[in-house]
């Protein structure tokens, strides 16, 4: 193995201050256990007597002493690699109970920086043996979310603390008298359903092919650029940017798709379109069709538009041509990776990701053709992490003579929400300009009409001593 002549970071001190207070008061193990692991560690003597306070302390509770652990080195023969004097001293280096989680915090930085040293050592030999470039940058990003993520301490909040922040937040979403608490869709009817696509969610826009499952998120993206005025992406990987913006454009100007394909347009068209690029120019929708992109370039990528470009809205055009940075031994599994990953990155934005997604054949086989959530394709593991699930179901797509009420109807079915109710709603499907439209009032003019309607409140009618 290669070597960079450099002493693994570690901190013996810090580590036997850790030790000793778990000897000294077996009340701080619990403490302890949430920041640190074996492997946080560096000296092996270290890690032994860790490892036997912890197998005590889960045996015994607090009901232990020196005597009980004594005994304990004893029977397994350890009495050589952790003599008893040795472990009176670990004891009188006991740290503060006040400083005890900045002692935690030093051993786990180290440990941190172990990891990274690590990591550096082996894309040293990568590229001495000439490995792959993609592979190299793909493994080393990976591996570096890896060790951020083993050295984030989760912390505890008290439910007092929460429910003061609760209530705040419904206080400010009462004062704005909007339904629409979240990024507005567009769909009045959507909206008023889903109350917006909010902070933190992952939702998942699925179909079967020639849906217009990219239509309908382009529809979304719109919307939230043009209406809404918010920084949005799209990462597309199955269209180029150039058929993105040709599809934006036709909606935007109402000239059927198909024109713009061919070139046949007349002079007027093309007046509309160089209007509507004008207008789309001043939207801050940024695209990037990077084929094939892994899930930590996503993130990073994404991490990069949040702090330049402030996004508030990602669009995945989609989930399942996503790649996972490590091979997986079955394509469910590497399915699975990319939808955590993907729920991952919409909790550390704390920004609504929308991912499109296939659904599998077994639509067809059902006589209505609707979806269901187990036609999510490859994995259940998406229907975990989804907060929101819509379904695309055009009913005329698959009917040669459909009726007046299927042409140009589209079933948006809400198929799963965390925070609320499900069903179906229909909105209008324009085909020649590959769009979709609300058949309802417009959600500003519905949420007037339901707040004029509504009594007052005090706050007086509600007991909220915090």
């Amino acid at each position: 193995m290669l070597s960079l002549n450099i002493k693994p970071p570690h901190d013996p001190a810090a580590e036997r201050s850790v030790l000793g207070t778990m000897l000294a008061d077996p009340d701080n193990i619990p403490v302890v256990l949430e920041y640190l692991t074996e492997e946080d560690f560096y000296i092996e003597e270290h890690k032994l007597l860790f490892n036997i306070i912890v197998k005590l302390w889960q045996e015994h509770g607090n009901n232990w002493d020196e005597v009980i652990l004594g005994d304990y080195i004893r029977k397994e023969g350890l009495e050589e690699r952790l003599p008893f004097e040795w472990i009176l001293g670990i004891y009188e280096e006991a740290a503060p109970i006040n400083t005890l989680e900045t002692a935690c915090r030093i051993v786990k930085e180290k440990a941190g920086l172990r990891s990274v040293l690590e990591l550096s050592v082996n894309l040293i030999k990568d590229v001495k043996e000439l490995q792959d470039f993609n592979t190299i940058i793909e493994v080393a990003q990976s591996k570096i979310f890896e060790i951020s993520e083993k050295t984030t301490v989760t912390h505890y909040h008290h439910i007092k603390d929460v429910a003061r922040e609760v209530i705040e937040i419904i206080d400010k979403f009462r004062k704005t008298e909007r339904l629409v608490t979240g990024l507005s869709t567009g769909f009045t009817e959507l909206d008023m359903m889903t109350t917006g696509f909010h902070p933190s969610d992952l939702i998942v826009l699925a179909a079967r092919p020639g849906m217009g499952k990219t239509s309908f998120m382009l529809t979304l993206v719109s919307h939230a650029a043009f209406v809404e005025e918010k920084p949005v992406a799209i990462f597309s990987l199955e269209m180029s940017k150039e058929q993105l913006v040709m599809r934006l454009l036709s909606g935007m100007a109402e000239v059927p798709l198909q024109k713009l394909r061919s070139g046949f347009i007349t002079d007027d068209e093309r007046e509309k379109l160089l209007s509507a690029a004008l207008e789309l120019s001043k939207a801050e929708i940024y695209i990037d069709d990077t084929p094939a992109l892994t899930t930590t370039e996503l993130r990073v990528k994404s991490r990069k538009l949040k702090k330049e470009k402030g996004i508030e809205f990602i669009a995945v055009d989609y989930l399942q041509m996503l790649r996972s940075p490590v091979r997986k031994s079955s394509r469910q599994e590497e399915v699975a990776e990319i939808s955590r990953n993907l729920k991952a990155l919409a909790k550390e934005l704390s920004i609504p990701v929308l991912a499109l997604a296939q659904l599998s054949r077994q639509v067809e086989h059902r006589s209505d053709r609707r979806p269901q959530l187990a036609d999510l394709r490859e994995s259940g593991q998406i229907e975990q992490d989804a907060d929101l699930i819509i379904f695309l179901h055009r009913p005329e797509y698959y009917k040669k003579n459909p009726s007046p009420e299927e042409k140009g109807i589209a079933e948006v079915i809400v198929a799963k929400q965390r925070q609320g109710p499900t069903g179906i709603i229909k909105v209008a499907f324009i085909k020649d300009f590959a769009k979709f439209a609300s058949l309802t009032t417009p959600v500003g003019e519905a949420e007037e009409e339901i707040f004029e309607e509504e009594e007052s409140f005090s706050d007086e009618d509600y007991d909220l001593d915090f």
